[in-house]
């Protein structure tokens, strides 16, 4: 029951992901209908999140509110349409966040509420991601079903990351895992929540790992 509760909470994130750009990241045709944006802010301004060089964060994603927030992240050239930014790697970057009440939850932890293989695990400097086996195949279109997913907690945040690439990308390798801890370490580095206090540990007889990983995936965050 617990891992199919979070495994119908992770299909309704995809379903998001595929409303909010449904084009395909290998086809610089498709352009957003609004300004692309170098950096946005989730959680009432709480957490900043950007991209790497050439990587821009798609407005028409965005959802905040007080201690919530969703967004990706991808290319700027296609999102464009191949009139801004350079020519880079395609990719599909999710940034979700949501209250801390625990610690975050490890690539097992995760691979087992997505009732998927975690093919490997790297513990990087700004958070622990793991290569899911399944589940990045709806992402868009041409993507592999392979993904890289993580999580951590800033102040009284729990905030995941996800990173979805097309098949035959070296994104879907050791580069991918690289890319997330860069986009972490942006989030740790420029977001107010750094100074916050850690969270406060929840009192409920609810289960901690249950706890957090339905920070991540709760339906109404997506």
């Amino acid at each position: 029951m617990f891992a199919a509760l979070f495994g119908a909470a992770y299909l309704a994130g995809c379903d998001d992901i595929k409303t909010a750009g449904s084009m395909s990241l290998l086809d610089t045709a498709s352009t957003t209908a609004t300004p692309l944006l170098s950096s946005a802010d989730l959680a009432r301004g709480q957490i900043l999140i950007s991209g790497p060089d050439g990587y821009c964060i798609d407005p028409a994603t965005l959802r905040s509110n007080t201690n919530r927030g969703f967004a990706t992240l991808a290319s700027c050239n296609i999102l464009s349409g191949g009139t801004d930014g350079p020519l880079v790697e395609p990719v599909l970057v999710t940034v979700t966040v949501n209250r801390a009440t625990t610690g975050a939850p490890t690539p097992a932890d995760l691979a087992a509420a997505l009732q998927t293989e975690l093919l490997q695990s790297r513990e990087l400097s700004a958070l622990a991601v793991g290569q899911m086996a399944t589940g990045g195949a709806t992402a868009f279109e041409g993507s592999d079903p392979r993904h890289w997913r993580g999580a951590f907690v800033l102040g009284p945040h729990l905030i995941g990351v996800t990173l979805y690439a097309p098949k035959g990308s070296p994104l879907l390798g050791a580069q991918g895992a690289a890319f997330l801890n860069t986009v972490s370490s942006r989030i740790r580095a420029n977001s107010p929540a750094s100074s916050s206090g850690i969270a406060e540990q929840s009192q409920s007889k609810t289960d901690p790992l249950e706890a957090r990983l339905g920070r991540l995936f709760e339906r109404r965050d997506l």
